[in-house]
């Protein structure tokens, strides 16, 4: 028997790892306007978040560190192609994402065997850290201070959700509008910190997301199909 409960939550925590990092990309259109504090050369947090939109290719590698321990791993990005590696209870698992044809796979190189799910047509594409991007409005994040993290010179910024339940602080790449750490601070379910370094910005390799040759791969797109959804529940919102 193949281990393949396993298999989709590594998927699915890697995938929440990528969306971690995108959500503090930032939004892909500068501020218009500047704080009195700025000074007329200085670049508003708006411009820096905004250049995160056009890095097309990066890798980096990622400490997850939450209530449920610690996990790491590195990915490899180029558009909406991503690749990933982890290590789970003593086992390496890789993943492959394909955002052009929402094509999930989870590759077991021990067994040498890969799992595959396409998922229908949406008319929207695998969040990406770019496109993430959007749904940060720079105008409610709160500038902290400039420090260097890993190197890089960051604006440390701060924002709050709207029942104040949650707070991110975030260090963010002047030069990449990247984060570079994620720190989340959640009174319900718990605070994580995310990490990521050695971050190289640049084109990678087409092959890179490409599996091994010779690799079993079973495709799971229509069993989940299959699958019933959870029925609504009277009375719950």
């Amino acid at each position: 028997m193949k281990k393949r409960l396993p298999l989709f939550l590594v998927l699915f925590t890697l995938v929440f790892a990528v969306l971690a990092l995108a959500g503090c990309g930032g939004k892909s259109q500068p501020a218009s306007q500047s704080t009195g504090t700025q000074s007329a050369k200085e670049e508003s947090i708006g411009d820096i978040i905004a250049k995160g939109k056009k890095v097309e290719g990066m890798s980096y590698e990622y400490t997850l560190t939450s209530k449920d321990g610690t996990m790491t791993g590195k990915v490899w990005m180029q558009g909406k192609m991503m690749k990933s590696e982890t290590v789970m209870a003593g086992q390496k698992m890789i993943s492959y994402i394909d955002g052009n044809t929402n094509t999930f796979i989870t590759y077991n190189p021990d067994e040498n065997t890969a799992m595959k799910i396409t998922s229908p047509p949406t008319g929207q594409s695998t969040e990406t850290p770019t496109d993430f991007t959007d749904e940060i409005d720079p105008a409610k994040l709160k500038v902290l201070e400039t420090t260097t993290y890993e190197g890089y010179k960051c604006k440390v910024v701060e924002s709050t959700s709207q029942d104040g339940k949650v707070v991110e602080k975030v260090w963010v790449s002047v030069d990449y509008g990247i984060p570079l750490r994620i720190e989340t601070t959640d009174s319900v379910n718990g605070n994580t910190v995310m990490e990521y370094k050695n971050l190289k910005v640049g084109s990678i390799p087409a092959e890179t997301f490409k599996l091994p040759a010779g690799v079993e791969v079973t495709d799971m797109s229509e069993m989940m199909k299959n699958l019933p959804q959870a029925p609504n529940v009277p009375g719950k919102q």
